[in-house]
């Protein structure tokens, strides 16, 4: 077994799971008037459905990073160069099962590591390929699960 998952706490176990099986993951940035905004994202820890990025993870020194794409000319780019406060929430609505994360995200500008990102069939969202395709690096410094009607909080 993974050394890093050893030595997860039980509600960081929890999160992984979740983050793990959730279909799509909602990232809140913070507006240049201090507003959030909020847009669901493609869950790139979902190991369904990005195996092949699961390896990606494993070098990371917090072990609930999460990776993300967008466009790099989208209104989140700006917001996130404007701040880098952010929120990630991962559900499984069947369950009642819920994983708010906050933390800072940044845009990763290392061509290769793009590249090993990048998914076959993404040209319907990148159709510029490279000159509007961005990654993402969210690292959270708190956590929250919702669960069992409990709400539960963890720095991280």
């Amino acid at each position: 077994m993974d050394r890093m998952i050893m030595n997860l706490t039980a509600k960081q176990k929890e999160c992984l799971e979740v983050m793990e099986n959730a279909s799509f993951v909602e990232l809140t940035t913070i507006d240049n008037q201090g507003f959030p905004s909020t847009r669901a994202m493609l869950n790139l820890r979902n190991k369904q459905q990005y195996p092949k990025l699961l390896e990606l993870y494993s070098t990371e020194n917090n072990p609930l990073t999460v990776y993300l794409t967008t466009n790099t000319s989208s209104e989140k780019m700006r917001e996130i160069t404007g701040n880098k406060k952010s929120c990630l929430y991962f559900c499984q609505p069947e369950s009642f099962h819920g994983i708010l994360l906050q933390g800072t995200i940044e845009q990763v500008t290392d061509k290769a590591f793009k590249q090993k990102v990048w998914q076959d069939g993404w040209e319907i969202y990148y159709p510029d390929g490279e000159e509007d395709y961005s990654v993402l690096r969210f690292v959270p410094d708190k956590l929250k699960t919702y669960a069992d009607f409990q709400v539960d909080m963890e720095k991280i």
